[in-house]
Formats: C-alpha cells, sequence, structure tokens
C-alpha cells in the first residue's frame, strides 16, 4: 500500500507536542466533528473552561486530496519541513468552517489582523482527529525540569510568569520579585515565536538568563521557553496560559494588568474580565498593578500606591523602548540595566566592533593591559558615563 503523508508545519508540530504531553488537559487529544462543535458552542470540555476546539486542519491541495480520501483506521504520516516526524491513526475527517475557526480563536476574522491573515493561510477546510506520535523531545524534557527543581526544593507553592522579553525592562523585574517572596519556586516562561521577531528569542533568552544568574536566588527560579504557537494569538490568551502553566505544575499564575488577554468587559454586574469566566482551572490568578517611574519618588512605584499625578509618571512602553533600540542607543538606565541593554545592542548590530573597540579604547580609562574586548564592554562603559552626574 502506497503511503500517505500530511505536510505540517513547525508551529503545528510544536502545538500537538503541547496536545500530546497534557499541557492543555482535560484536552488531551484531537477531537471528532461532534466533540468539536459543542467546545466550539459551550467553551467547556469535561466540566472546565476551554476556549475552542482543538482540531488539526492543514492548508494546501495535497493535504485536503489525502484528508478527502482517508479512511479510519489507516495511518498518515506526518511530514515537516521534508523530514517524517510522527504519524496519525485515522478517526475521522470532517469538513470545517475556516471563517467560523479563525474567529474563535481570534475574536475576529478581520484579514487586517496580523495573527488572522497568517492562519488563513495555513487553516485548511478538512480536519482529520486519531491517535497521533510525534518526534518532540523539548516539551517533555521541559516537564522533566520543572518536576525535578519542585522535587529538589521541595517547593509546595509554585508560581510562574509568561514573558516575551521584548525588551527585559525594570517592571519585568518588580513583578517577579515580587513573585518571589511568595512562593518557592518561581517558573519564567519565555514566549518562543514561530514567526521572526526584531530582537530574537536567542537573545531575550540570554537576557532573562543574565538576570537569573547574577540578581535572583538562582536554586529557585527556572527559565523554560514556552512555545507561542498561534492559538495563544487571540482573545483567548489569558485562559490557555493559565491552563498551561496548571499543567506544568504551577499553582499560581502573575500578570500585569495591562495583560491584553484580561479582556475586560461588562456584565449585568458591573466591570468583569476572562478571569471572571474561567470554570474548573484551578490555578490562582495574581493581577499586578501597573508600575511606573516616578520623577518625584525617584524609583519604580505602583500607580495604586503613588501619591503623585500621572504628570510625575514615565513609564515602560516596551515598544517605545524597542524603538530606542532600533536607533542603535541605548535606553536609560531607569528602563533596563545597561547589561541587559549591552546584550541586545551587540546582537542587533554584529558588525561594528572593530569601531566600537576603537571608540572604547580612546575614551574609556585603562589598566596598561591589552584586555579581550567584547561589544558588551562598549555599552557598559558609555552607560557609566551617561550616570555620571559630578558635572551635570
Amino acid at each position: 500500500m502506497k503511503e500517505k503523508y500530511l505536510y505540517i508545519d513547525k508551529e503545528a508540530v510544536a502545538t500537538l507536542a503541547m496536545l500530546k504531553e497534557g499541557l492543555f488537559a482535560p484536552v488531551v487529544s484531537l477531537m471528532d466533528e461532534k466533540t468539536a462543535r459543542e467546545v466550539d458552542q459551550t467553551k467547556v470540555y469535561k466540566g472546565k473552561s476551554f476556549p475552542f476546539s482543538f482540531v488539526l486542519a492543514p492548508s494546501g491541495k495535497r493535504n485536503e486530496e489525502i484528508l478527502k480520501g482517508a479512511k479510519k483506521g489507516e495511518t498518515i504520516k506526518f511530514v515537516c519541513d521534508g523530514e517524517v516526524i510522527g504519524d496519525i491513526v485515522v478517526n475521522e475527517v470532517f469538513k470545517i468552517c475556516k471563517d467560523q475557526r479563525i474567529k474563535n480563536i481570534y475574536g475576529t476574522n478581520n484579514p487586517e489582523h496580523v495573527g488572522v491573515k497568517d492562519t488563513y493561510k495555513r487553516l485548511g477546510s478538512y480536519a482529520i482527529c486519531g491517535d497521533f506520535n510525534l518526534k518532540f523531545k523539548d516539551i517533555k524534557e521541559h516537564k522533566s525540569q520543572i518536576d525535578q527543581a519542585i522535587e529538589k526544593t521541595g517547593a509546595k507553592k509554585v508560581s510562574c510568569m509568561m514573558l516575551s522579553g521584548k525588551p527585559f525592562h525594570r517592571v519585568h523585574e518588580r513583578i517577579i520579585r515580587s513573585g518571589l517572596v511568595k512562593c518557592d519556586l518561581m517558573i519564567l516562561f519565555i514566549l518562543k515565536p514561530y514567526t521572526d521577531d526584531f530582537i530574537s528569542f536567542e537573545t531575550r533568552y540570554k537576557t532573562l538568563e543574565y538576570f537569573i544568574e547574577h540578581y535572583l536566588p538562582k536554586s529557585r527560579v527556572l527559565l523554560i521557553p514556552l512555545e507561542n504557537t498561534y492559538i495563544f494569538g487571540g482573545f483567548n490568551e489569558m485562559l490557555l496560559n493559565a491552563i498551561v502553566a496548571k499543567n506544568y505544575g504551577a499553582d499560581r499564575i502573575i500578570i500585569g494588568q495591562n495583560h491584553a488577554g484580561l479582556g475586560a468587559f461588562y456584565d449585568r454586574d458591573g466591570l468583569s474580565s476572562i478571569i471572571d469566566t474561567l470554570n474548573g482551572v484551578d490555578i490562582d490568578i495574581e493581577v499586578m498593578s501597573e508600575f511606573v517611574y516616578c520623577d518625584q519618588c525617584k524609583t519604580l512605584v505602583s500607580t495604586s500606591s503613588c501619591p503623585h499625578g500621572s504628570h510625575h509618571h514615565i513609564k515602560y512602553h516596551s515598544p517605545s523602548i524597542l524603538e530606542i533600540f532600533e536607533l542603535g542607543m541605548l535606553p536609560p538606565a531607569i528602563f533596563m540595566r545597561k547589561e541587559i541593554s549591552s546584550i541586545i545592542l551587540s546582537s542587533l548590530f554584529p558588525n561594528r566592533t572593530e569601531k566600537l573597540k576603537r571608540i572604547h579604547q580612546n575614551l574609556s580609562p585603562s589598566s596598561g593591559l591589552i584586555d579581550d574586548f567584547e561589544e558588551t564592554n562598549f555599552y557598559v562603559s558609555l552607560m557609566k558615563l551617561h550616570q555620571t552626574t559630578s558635572l551635570n
């Protein structure tokens, strides 16, 4: 019998791997048509909140032909980037409404929405369900890391945060430290995207790694990549984050009050958020107040505790801080540690080592010895000069 193949991308593979490893429990398998319809209508699965049906519907003419001709019980192999990475035993194939599927995920099917536009391209009209296997070790290894850390520390209270780290700034530091006071173990999930970012995942990982290494009790903090696939791209992000955090072993998730996934709305009883609609997801959600730098208090403060008006408050607006980096400039130290800024700038502008070395040698104090030069040396030294105040 001729072998059959379904061609899926890395994002689909990662999403399926999370499902296979139980990170979306109670959902642990691809849904059949009846179950998918029920979940899309009720937003509930086995008595617990779940935002939409979990289906696999890959796009492409080849995939559609395979799915249309698939028979119950036959095995179809998964192919990603030219390599066979798993297989599925067909239980059922059924047609889906792409428009409704997109709307269930993103809350809109407006093609101007970046996520909507991308998902339309990769979503097919036929879904398949059945038992499947995959080659994807990362998630299994991350679960093992967390289990070992919990056992080693004897942690009874495990908190977590989901961070993009674009960029990692002082407010992130404050929230992490506040969270550590209330727990035995803190898991920092750094979001691993499947689209190109201005600051690469590797660089963002390095900045958090640096902070943990130098400024936190390392034995109580774990840095874990989290596959940030398309299903987290919509207004259900907060709910899915809570489900994944719980299944990774956390009993508390910490978020900022400006988190887009909070989705505030009005009902009969007043202002509510998606937190109020969670059902059966046994995890505490702590919403931290907004932090700003107050030019009167001369420090980082919560807007709920600072007596000074907003005209004294400097906000930590991540897109604006990114724009400073785009210009090749160092953000002020009140926003970010100079060492972390230097890691980012060195990765963004890797081809100016010789020029920076020359400037560094001409302007910086010298021990008289020939030292090894790294680009980060230049940025750290420059920030120290910015912070010199005797001639102000």
